[in-house]
């Protein structure tokens, strides 16, 4: 009786254990800002590549792909998929550099909406 009691009182404790052990960290996206205002302009030589420039050549091509040093990044993006012209969300770099993507924390928000706007005006080289 005694053995089955303690058992019982080992398996309530490994069950117990078990479910209390278990944690997830959810990390929600941020929604993706509203659709820039018509003729809003952002020049990929100007707006984007400073970014890149100041946050992420340390790293990209040296030690990651894409190549975003200036007079590649465009290509690189372009030829690598890593942009979805006009549509932000379905874009590897809108992903990314996004509020849960795995480059998040290297730039600001407002860098991540000039991104995100660079996109969805078509992720033209200007």
């Amino acid at each position: 009786m005694k053995k089955r009691l303690l058992r019982l009182l080992f398996l309530s404790g490994t069950i117990v254990t078990l479910l209390t052990a278990c944690e997830y960290d959810f990390i929600v996206p941020t929604p993706p800002p509203p659709p820039p205002p018509a003729g809003d302009t952002i020049s990929f030589s100007q707006d984007i590549q400073p970014i890149f420039t100041a946050k992420c050549v340390t790293c990209h091509p040296v030690v990651y792909k894409p190549d975003l040093t200036a007079g590649n990044s465009f290509n690189a993006l372009k030829t690598g998929s890593y942009v979805v012209d006009s549509v932000p969300a379905s874009s590897k770099l809108y992903q990314k550099v996004n509020t849960g993507g795995s480059m998040a924390s290297y730039i600001t928000a407002d860098q991540v909406g000039l991104i995100y706007r660079w996109i969805y005006a078509g992720a033209k080289n200007n």
